[in-house]
């Protein structure tokens, strides 16, 4: 720049009308306003209007130095130079001002205006009453036909809606799988169907008691009864023991006396003595009835006579109970299934219900000969058995949770394309277990069936129905695959008797029935 530049340094008390005072005195030369970093006169974007219009009439080119942003915006606007220092103002082009500049319609009058300034103020103010009453009606008129245009297209657009009921279109899928449950797994494997297996052991311990089977018995016993000798002559009658008695019907049973017996003289005198049944004929074949023992054997039999008025008794073979070998085999099969079951119960005590213990499993792993105890031995003389034993229990679990994520997995894998599973609509079940044919092994079948739908774009939808007519949207969502055809849509309009869906996607509710 040439040096004919004139700095005006400002001070923070600086007003425009100092700063007309300070340009007064350079008419036609350039002028360089340097604000002060530390204050800011000249705040208003007015100010600069005025200083510049004062610069105009002195022909002065202005420029300004500030770094405060309001200050240079105010100069981008005015088109005034506007520089960061003193020494980017002499290298660069300065601007020249605008002619028609800002100045408020409405704005109380500074202390700062002159009087050049109040005039066109008023030639404004007088112009604008110098307009045609008409013309300031029609411009309110039209005013108001656009905010009335404007409040009915914003009830056009936000006061009507719609509700939409929906119904997905679904159909079931089933699937079937074979699952092998392996102790010797650590993870699913969906593709082979392969689940871990858990081995679960409890040592238990429990008596249990049976009666004694075998039979054991004894020498025969002889019947004994009592029977009256009754003298036939006037002489005393001496019985020895071991007189031989019978009985008279069928084959005779034959008694003998136990001792002496002397029957008073005189006819029909009598005695009592005790017979028991002689050697062949003991057991209960001598238990005979009153009045059958009345035959003596011998030359007695002219002397008297011989009847028992009571049955004989007590004749027969006893017998005691005693421990068979097929009792011990029979406790010993019942205390192992007792076994089993008591282990069965502590094992599921501790399991999660997640958990299945495989019935067909369990089994006894180990038994000791010292955990084994009988109360007695084979042929003894007792009327029960007892047996007290311990053993390791063992059997196989399985995790439902497993073998559901199998048979969903593969419900999965099955699924159409563009299908969807409805998640409440999942069901498991499983089948009868089968023991592997490795140890640690069980197998079985596992069911899942589900709902599927076709994927649902919501957004879609109601971008798609926006706008457009009632029948043109009962067309559109008929044509829409994923809904049911057995279940037409319904749709409501509000306010009532609108025959066109709402403007705006979001005015529009689709309600999806079954869905939470």
């Amino acid at each position: 720049m040439s040096p004919e530049i004139e700095r005006l340094q400002l001070t923070p008390t600086d007003t425009v009308v100092t700063v007309r005072e300070r340009l007064a005195g350079l008419r036609g030369r350039r002028v360089l306003l340097i604000w002060p970093p530390d204050g800011k006169p000249l705040g208003r974007k007015l100010d600069l209007v005025l200083i510049q219009r004062d610069a105009d009439r002195r022909a002065i080119q202005l420029a300004l130095v500030s770094l405060d942003n309001a200050i240079i915006a105010y100069a981008a606007e005015l088109n005034i130079s506007c520089f960061d220092s003193v020494e980017a103002s002499q290298v660069e082009r300065w601007k020249r001002g605008r002619q028609k500049r800002f100045l408020p319609r409405y704005h109380k009058p500074s202390p700062d205006l002159q009087t050049e300034d109040l005039a066109i103020i008023a030639d404004r103010i007088e112009r604008r009453k110098r307009l045609s009453p008409w013309r300031a009606a029609i411009e309110r008129l039209f005013v108001l036909a656009l905010l009335i245009g404007v409040i009915g297209s914003v009830f056009y657009a936000l006061l009507p809606s719609a509700v939409v009921e929906l119904t997905l279109a679904e159909n079931e899928l089933v699937a079937v799988v074979d699952i092998l449950a392996d102790s010797k797994a650590n993870a699913v494997d969906l593709d082979k169907g392969l689940i871990p297996a858990l081995t679960l052991r409890e040592t238990v311990e429990t008596t249990a008691t049976i009666p004694a089977s075998g039979t054991f018995r004894l020498d025969s016993v002889s019947a004994a009864g009592v029977v009256t000798f009754t003298n036939l002559g006037d002489e005393l009658v001496i019985i020895p023991s071991k007189t031989i008695l019978g009985t008279s019907a069928g084959e005779p049973i034959l008694f003998e006396t136990v001792a002496d017996i002397v029957v008073p003289a005189g006819v029909g005198r009598s005695v009592d003595a005790t017979v028991q049944a002689i050697e062949g004929y003991r057991g209960s074949i001598g238990n005979v009835n009153s009045g059958m023992i009345n035959t003596v054997i011998g030359a007695l039999a002219e002397k008297v006579s011989v009847i028992n008025l009571a049955p004989a008794a007590g004749g027969g073979q006893p017998s005691v109970k005693v421990v068979a070998e097929v009792d011990k085999n029979r406790l010993l099969e019942s205390v192992r299934i007792q076994l089993q079951s008591l282990a069965f119960e502590q094992m599921r005590a501790t399991l999660p219900d997640s958990q299945v213990i495989i019935i067909e499993s369990i089994g006894i792993e180990e038994e000791r000969k010292e955990w084994i105890s009988f109360s007695a031995d084979v042929g003894a003389m007792t009327s029960e058995l007892s047996l007290s034993m311990r053993a390791l229990v063992a059997a196989l679990a399985i995790d439902d949770r497993y073998a559901r994520q199998v048979a969903v997995g593969s419900l999965k894998a099955n699924l159409p394309p563009g299908k969807i599973l409805v998640g409440d609509s999942i069901e498991y079940s499983r089948g009868p277990f089968t023991l592997g044919r490795e140890n640690g092994q069980v197998q079985f079948t596992a069911t899942s069936r589900a709902s599927a739908r076709s994927e649902f774009d919501a957004g879609a939808l109601r971008s798609a129905l926006a706008g457009i007519s009632l029948s043109e949207a009962t067309d559109l969502l008929l044509a829409q695959p994923e809904l049911s055809a057995a279940d037409p849509p319904v749709i409501d309009l509000y306010p009532i008797g609108l025959a066109q869906m709402p403007m705006l996607p979001i005015r529009i509710d689709l309600q999806i029935k079954g869905s939470a």
